[in-house]
C-alpha cells in the first residue's frame, strides 16, 4: 500500500516535470484489487507525498479521510467499465487542451494514432468538470481506446501500469501538437482505413510482445 502511494506521488511529479500539468492540475490513480489510490483535491503536486494520497473503495467511499480529486467520479466510472485497467492519468496539457477546446478528434494523420487502439483519438462531449455527466461522456469517447481528449478540458489515458499510462499521456500530447500544425495546411494526408487496419494489427502484436 505504502509503495503504491509513493509511486503515485512520484508519478504526479514526473507528469509535472514533463510539462503535462502545472500546480495542482490534473490527477492520476491506481487500482489495487478493491481499493483506488488517487491524488487528492487541492494539493500542489510538488508538495505531494504518500501521506497525502487518498484511498477510496469502488463505490466511492473514502477510506482514509483524505478528500480525493474532484474527478473521482471519472476514475471510478472507468474502473467499473474497464475491468482490465489499473491506472488512469488525466492531464491539462497544452496541445491536447487546445484541440479539446476545438472539440475535434485526432484522425489517422499519423500511424502512431493506432497506439491508442483505433483509427482515431476521439474528443468527448462537453460537461462540467467533476460531474457524473463528464464521466459518462468520457466513457463514450474512450470506448475501445486507451485515451481521448476531454472537451474544453484536456486529456485522459488509461492502462495497466502507471508508467505505461504516463507514456501514453506524453504521446497524446505530442500527437496533439503535431496535428494542430497539420490542421493549418491543406497538404496533410490522412491514412485510409485499410492502412490503419494493418497498423492496428501490427500494434496488437507489438503490445503482446511487450
Amino acid at each position: 500500500m505504502k509503495s503504491i502511494k509513493k509511486k503515485l506521488a512520484l508519478a504526479a511529479k514526473k507528469i509535472l516535470k514533463l510539462g503535462l500539468n502545472i500546480g495542482s492540475e490534473g490527477n492520476l490513480s491506481y487500482r489495487d484489487k478493491d481499493v483506488i489510490y488517487i491524488t487528492p483535491s487541492g494539493v500542489e503536486t510538488n508538495k505531494l507525498d504518500e501521506n497525502k494520497i487518498s484511498e477510496v473503495d469502488i463505490k466511492g467511499k473514502v477510506i482514509n479521510g483524505i478528500k480525493p480529486s474532484s474527478e473521482i467520479f471519472l476514475h471510478l466510472s472507468i474502473y467499473k467499465d474497464f475491468k482490465e485497467i489499473n491506472s488512469i492519468v488525466h492531464c491539462h496539457s497544452t496541445w491536447s487542451s487546445i484541440l479539446s477546446c476545438q472539440r475535434t478528434k485526432i484522425p489517422s494523420f499519423h500511424y502512431m494514432v493506432a497506439e491508442f487502439g483505433g483509427k482515431d483519438i476521439r474528443c468527448s462531449e462537453y460537461a462540467t468538470f467533476g460531474t457524473k455527466q463528464l464521466a459518462k461522456n468520457v466513457l463514450e469517447a474512450i470506448k475501445d481506446r486507451e485515451g481521448c481528449l476531454i472537451a474544453n478540458h484536456g486529456q485522459i489515458t488509461i492502462g495497466k501500469s502507471i508508467d505505461y499510462t504516463i507514456n501514453l499521456a506524453n504521446a497524446l500530447e505530442k500527437l496533439s501538437k503535431q496535428y494542430f500544425f497539420c490542421k493549418l495546411t491543406k497538404d496533410t494526408k490522412i491514412l485510409d482505413f485499410k492502412e490503419m487496419n494493418k497498423v492496428l494489427k501490427l500494434f496488437k502484436n507489438y503490445k503482446l510482445k511487450h
